[in-house]
C-alpha cells in the first residue's frame, strides 16, 4: 500500500510546502509586529504627555493669578461682597433667638381699665410702665381731683398730660382741674399759675384772662388771686403765646382813655372776640340813672365821642363771630 504524505494534501487547498511559503510566514509575523507598535510608543510616549498637562495646569493657575493681581479695586469689592452675602446667608440658615418686640408707648385697654378701678396707686404704677401715654395721666389727674381734691397730685398729672400731649390745653377737663388749683391753697394756686403761663399753649394765657377778669367759670373769690393773675398775663414771654384776640382784648381793657383806645378799634374789628365785644360795649353803654342832681339823671356812655367807630368795631365783630352774651345793645350816646 502506497505510503501518504503526512502534511495536508493540496485537494484541501493548503499552500506547497516551498521556499515562498517561509517568507510569507514572515510577512505574517512582521505584520504582527507592526500592530503592536503604536502600543509599544504611547507607552513610551506617556512621560512626555504628563510633562505637558502639569505644564498646561501650571499656566492656567499663572493666569488666574495675574489676572486676580490686575484686578480693580471695584472688582474685588464687588467679589467680597458677594462672599459675604453668601455668607450670611449660609449663616442665617440656622435657628434665630427670637427678637423681643419693642415696647409700646401706650397701655392695653385692659389694663387701663383695671387701673383705673385700682385707684390711684394702680394707675401710678401703671403710668411707671408706660411712661409716654397720656390716657394714664388724664385719668390720674381726674381721680386726683376728685373731691376733697389733691390739687399738687392733680397739678403734677396735668403737666405730664401736656407734655405727652400738647393738644389737651383744650380740654375742658384739663381747664377745669388747673383753675380749681388756682382757687385752692397758695402753693397749688402758684403752681397752677405756672401751668397757665408756659406749660398750655395759648390756652393758658386765656385762662389767666379768664382769672383777671372775674370771668372764670371757676370762681376764685380772691381778689389777690386776681391780681396775680393779671400780673401773669402782663408778661411779654405769656402775651407772646396769647392769641390775637387775647393781645386786642387785653390792649382794649388796659388802655386808660377813648383817644387811646382809638387807634386799637381796626384791629379789633379784624382779631377781636367776645372779649373785645365785652370792653368795647362796656364803653358806648349808659347807665340810667347815677349821675345829675342827687344821682337820678341818666350817665352818658364813658366813650361816646367816638361811639361811632365804636359800634362799626362792634358790628365787624359779630359779623365773625356772632354776638357776644355779655354785649348789651348799647343806646344812642347824648
Amino acid at each position: 500500500m502506497p505510503a501518504q504524505a503526512s502534511g495536508p494534501g493540496p485537494g484541501r487547498g493548503s499552500t506547497p510546502d516551498r521556499s515562498g511559503s517561509l517568507s510569507g510566514t514572515g510577512n505574517a509575523i512582521a505584520v504582527d509586529g507592526n500592530a503592536s507598535a503604536p502600543r509599544g510608543s504611547t507607552l513610551a510616549g506617556a512621560p512626555s504627555a504628563a510633562r505637558w498637562l502639569i505644564a498646561g495646569a501650571a499656566a492656567v493657575v499663572a493666569i488666574v493669578l495675574g489676572a486676580a493681581l490686575l484686578r480693580d479695586d471695584a472688582s474685588l469689592a464687588t467679589l467680597e461682597a458677594a462672599a459675604r452675602a453668601e455668607r450670611a446667608a449660609t449663616a442665617g440658615s440656622g435657628p434665630r433667638r427670637p427678637v423681643a418686640p419693642p415696647p409700646r408707648d401706650a397701655a392695653p385697654a385692659d389694663e387701663l381699665a383695671a387701673a383705673t378701678a385700682g385707684g390711684v396707686l394702680a394707675l401710678e404704677a401703671l403710668g411707671a410702665r408706660y411712661p409716654k401715654d397720656p390716657s394714664i395721666f388724664r385719668v390720674l389727674m381726674l381721680r386726683h381731683a376728685l373731691p376733697p381734691p389733691y390739687h399738687a397730685a392733680a397739678l403734677a398729672a396735668a403737666k405730664r398730660l401736656l407734655e405727652l400731649d400738647p393738644g389737651a390745653a383744650a380740654d375742658g377737663d384739663v381747664q377745669r382741674v388747673v383753675l380749681s388749683a388756682a382757687a385752692g391753697p397758695p402753693e397749688a394756686a402758684a403752681a397752677a399759675l405756672d401751668l397757665m403761663a408756659s406749660g398750655m399753649g395759648s390756652h393758658g394765657p386765656d385762662l389767666l384772662y379768664d382769672l383777671a377778669t372775674g370771668s372764670s367759670a371757676v370762681k376764685t373769690g380772691n381778689a389777690a388771686m386776681k391780681e396775680r393773675a393779671a400780673k401773669r398775663l402782663g408778661e411779654a414771654a405769656v402775651l407772646e403765646r396769647a392769641t390775637p384776640a387775647l393781645r386786642i382784648a387785653q390792649e382794649l381793657r388796659l388802655a386808660r382813655s377813648c383817644k387811646a383806645r382809638q387807634p386799637l378799634l381796626e384791629r379789633a374789628a379784624a382779631d377781636g372776640d367776645r372779649r373785645a365785644l365785652d370792653v368795647l360795649s362796656s364803653l358806648v353803654s349808659s347807665k340810667s340813672k347815677g349821675c345829675g342832681f342827687l344821682g337820678l339823671s341818666r350817665c352818658a356812655a364813658p366813650c361816646a365821642s367816638i361811639a361811632k367807630e365804636i359800634k362799626a368795631a362792634m358790628s365787624a365783630i359779630e359779623a365773625r363771630t356772632g354776638p357776644s352774651p355779655g354785649a348789651a345793645e348799647a343806646p344812642a350816646s347824648r
